[in-house]
Order: C-alpha cells, then sequence, then structure tokens
C-alpha cells in the first residue's frame, strides 16, 4: 500500500500516470534534492528535502549489492519506443534543483559505486548561495553525468496562463542549458511534480523525449513518457516508507524476499 507521505513534495495531486496502455518496462526513478548533513537550524519543513550522506550512501550501497545498473531518460525512452534492451536491473536515479551539496556529497558516491545520475537544472538559482555554478553544472556532465531541465523559474506549470510563458519556462530553459554544456537536453523535470496534458504537449514541442513527475510508480509505458511515475527519497521518506528494499518490493520492482 502507498503511504499518503509519499506525495509530501508534489503540491495538489496531478493528473494519474497512463501506467496500462501497452507494454511497459518497471524501472525505479528515485528522485534526491539537498544531499549534506543536517545542521542546527534546520526547519522541520527543510529537513523533509534532505538526503543526508549517510543516507545516500546506503541506498547506492544496496543498489550496487542488488545488482542494479544506472541507466539515463533517454535509455528508457528509447527501450519504450525502440524496443532498446535495458539492463536485468535499471535504476534512473535523479537531482533537482542544482544544490551544491549534491556536487560535493553526491558526486564522490556515485563515483564510488560506479553510478551515473541525472542532475536537472533550476536555471534561475544557479550561481546563488547553496547552488551549483554553471561552471560545476559542466563539470557534471564532463564526469559523465546526465543534465536535465528542471525550467527557468520552477513553477507550478499548470497555474501558468499562457502558452508563450509555458514555452519561455520549458524551451527557453532547455535552451539556456544547452548553451552552457554544449550537449542536447532531452529530458525535464516538473516542478513539484505538477503536469497536465497541455504542459506535456508542449514539452514534447520543446524536443523532449521525456518529462518525470513525482507521482509514486515503477511502471513505464511509451505512451507515459511524458508522465514518468518517480520516488522522492529523504531521510524523512526513510521513517515515513522504511528502506528502499521495502518500497521497492511494495510497488513491484521486486518481490520482498528476492
Amino acid at each position: 500500500m502507498l503511504m499518503a507521505s509519499t506525495f509530501a513534495f508534489c503540491g495538489t495531486d496531478p493528473p494519474p500516470p497512463r501506467d496500462g496502455e501497452g507494454p511497459g518496462a518497471i524501472v525505479p526513478i528515485l528522485v534526491y534534492h539537498s544531499v549534506r548533513p543536517y545542521i542546527a537550524t534546520d526547519s522541520r519543513n527543510i529537513r523533509r528535502y534532505i538526503a543526508t550522506p549517510e543516507t545516500l550512501e546506503n541506498e547506492l550501497s544496496y543498489l550496487w549489492e542488488k545488482g542494479y545498473v544506472s541507466i539515463s531518460f533517454d535509455d528508457l525512452a528509447n527501450h519504450l519506443t525502440y524496443g532498446t534492451p535495458l539492463p536485468a536491473r535499471p535504476v534512473i536515479i535523479s537531482f533537482d534543483d542544482v544544490w551544491e551539496s549534491q556536487y560535493h556529497y553526491a558526486l564522490p558516491l556515485l563515483a564510488k559505486y560506479s553510478f551515473r545520475a541525472t542532475f536537472f537544472v533550476w536555471i534561475s538559482v544557479v550561481g546563488l548561495k547553496n547552488h551549483m555554478t554553471w561552471d560545476q553544472v559542466k563539470a557534471l556532465s564532463e564526469a559523465g553525468m546526465w543534465i536535465g531541465c528542471h525550467t527557468i523559474t520552477h513553477p507550478y506549470l499548470t497555474r501558468v496562463r499562457t502558452d508563450e510563458t509555458l514555452r519561455r519556462e520549458i524551451a527557453g530553459a532547455k535552451r539556456i542549458i544547452e548553451e552552457h554544456i554544449g550537449i542536447p537536453v532531452t529530458s525535464i523535470a516538473y516542478p513539484f511534480g505538477q503536469y497536465n496534458e497541455r504542459v506535456a504537449r508542449i514539452a514534447n514541442e520543446a524536443g523532449f523525449t521525456s518529462a518525470r513527475s513525482t507521482w509514486p510508480g515503477v511502471l513505464h509505458t511509451r505512451e507515459g513518457l511524458f508522465s514518468l511515475t518517480a520516488i522522492i527519497r529523504t531521510d524523512n521518506a526513510m521513517s515515513l516508507i522504511g528502506s528502499m528494499e521495502k518500497y521497492l518490493a511494495e510497488l513491484r520492482a521486486e518481490s520482498p524476499g528476492s
């Protein structure tokens, strides 16, 4: 049974994903935000977004021991669209909001366990306090990480009134990131996990091949490439829904005894 706390960062519930259309693939998509130790001044709300380095290492170690292989959003899209093979146990690891702590704490841990991840860039905060610079974003790319788009100003996209503004947030952000890293950006993460058919259509028109929400689940289909489900991982989530192993089992990524 999925717990209500899973929806903590989603705002109002987005449309349910269209998992039942056509053949699909079971691929956990993990979502992390800030990765750092707690500090005394952290409020309860701030702590809801933190995975400590110890938590992240425990989860990466679990994935490594279980034989998971990190893939990109393009790998998933190509599998669902063209039948390109995936490893036996694929996982997508993603980080939102370009927190500088991801660069300092997550990147070394990813390298330690031979995982690659997608970092979704929120344009407006790049270079601000506690966030990465463009040089660090480019360094992530050069280190073998994938870079995705998280819009310019991180709005609730379903509340944006005009298509022109939506295109600026989505297609405009894509262009800016590509100018900085010099390679195509093909995946987008909806801020707050919020989307509707209009938002998904504009993301598709902008040239993205997939889009990630924060609606929980692990089953993905070709028809749902712009409503991909995910699993938010924080220390708060660990205390509320238990270990990754238990949660993946509940989501049918694997049986409890495997």
